[in-house]
């Protein structure tokens, strides 16, 4: 069940708005529905075909988050693959990425929105393949070495590695667990170009390994580990 849309798509998403969240395609993401209108969304999708989008809350969502305040026009479809329904009606599931979703026209805004919207899908240039499966092989080298250093991200690294994924389903499994800023992740997903998102997620885990590097280097002493 999981890993793919079901056969019929109905054009439309649920949204669950949050803040500091992403949630990237082959990702996984533990929640815990608490919120009456979001008990009631939960409900319905799992009567009907598991499906919710996640979308990033815009920075200054803090004054209407009853409400409805804006989003980031890139979201993705999940598909609950398990729940569990509390004895109060609140709800523990965990969704996995499936999709990016360009959200479109609000087609139902209470008690919790519903939004029209168009699947995007990777893209590679033709011209650009060879260099997309070379960006994908340091991709490779990079986390492996992040992964000695950030054990956080090791779990992350080793289901990526171990999926056999195409480059672009890779670099989101990586990207989903990097430990960086949630507008980040929003940029990684809002890039449906294969070969820059390498570009972008390679620069992310350079970064992050350099100021571990940095850390170690002022606490122990001695020159930081640089890439050449």
């Amino acid at each position: 069940m999981t890993g793919e849309l079901p056969v019929f798509f109905p054009g439309q998403a649920p949204i669950f708005a949050l803040p500091g969240t992403v949630l990237l395609p082959g990702a996984r993401l533990p929640l815990h529905i608490f919120e009456p209108r979001y008990r009631e969304m939960t409900k319905k999708s799992l009567e009907t075909d598991r499906l919710v989008a996640i979308a990033l809350l815009r920075p200054g969502w803090e004054g209407n988050y009853e409400g409805n305040p804006p989003i980031y026009g890139m979201a993705t479809v999940g598909q609950i693959i398990m729940e569990q329904v509390l004895p109060d009606g609140r709800f523990n599931i965990v969704l996995e990425g499936l999709v990016r979703f360009r959200v479109g026209e609000l087609v139902q805004e209470k008690p919790y929105r519903i939004a029209k919207g168009v699947l995007l899908h990777d893209q590679v240039d033709p011209l650009e393949a060879e260099y997309v499966r070379t960006r994908a092989l340091h991709l490779h080298a990079v986390a492996t070495r992040l992964s000695v250093e950030d054990f956080a991200f090791a779990a992350a690294v080793n289901r990526a590695l171990s999926s056999g994924a195409e480059p672009g389903r890779l670099a989101d499994l990586l990207a989903g667990g990097l430990e960086v800023d949630a507008e980040v992740k929003q940029r990684f997903l809002e890039e449906v170009d294969v070969g820059k998102r390498l570009d972008a997620l390679v620069a992310a885990m350079k970064s992050r390994l350099e100021g571990i590097e940095e850390k170690k280097r002022k606490k122990e002493g001695g020159e930081p580990w640089r890439w050449n």
